[in-house]
């Protein structure tokens, strides 16, 4: 949901699409080709810049001016890029690669991706914590055997 709380923007996987929606009206007010399959949203905190995984075996982070609905840049990301999380200071995005088993920090004045920190395995979905210390990541698939009793994926706790 975008800052006014009007507009929805929904990520359109099969169709390599981010739509804005006005959600009294239930109209599309834009539409944003992806250069990959859209599977994460993240809207900074004054709402101007959206960051979009474009899933891929080389994927993109693009960074889209959210009321011109046009791709001003893109950051490169691992594997099947999604889950997209903005620090609190609007200076790191955290990303999920999916199939490289790790968390890109992408520090966004610069830019670039300035680490890769390893997770367990398939790494989906993260959230920071209320006050901001710890990246909490979920594993999509456990590490262990699948024949035995107890199987569970773990969650990855990043200081």
């Amino acid at each position: 949901m975008a800052k006014d709380g009007k507009t929805l923007l929904i990520a359109c996987a099969t169709a390599n699409r981010v739509l804005r929606l006005d959600t009294a009206s239930r109209r599309v007010l834009g539409s944003i080709h992806a250069p990959g399959a859209p599977l994460g949203l993240a809207l900074s905190a004054d709402g101007t810049r959206l960051f979009v995984t474009c899933a891929g075996p080389e994927s993109k982070v693009c960074i889209v001016d959210s009321a011109k609905c046009n791709v001003m840049g893109s950051i490169p990301a691992g594997h099947t890029a999604m889950a997209p999380v903005l620090s609190q200071d609007g200076k790191r995005l955290y990303v999920c690669n999916q199939f490289n088993n790790d968390v890109s920090v992408i520090a966004l004045g610069a830019k670039e991706e300035v680490r890769r920190i390893g997770v367990q395995r398939e790494p989906v979905a993260a959230d920071l914590t209320k006050d901001g210390r710890f990246l909490l990541v979920a594993n999509h698939l456990h590490t262990g055997r699948a024949d035995v009793d107890d199987v569970a994926a773990v969650v990855s706790v990043l200081d």
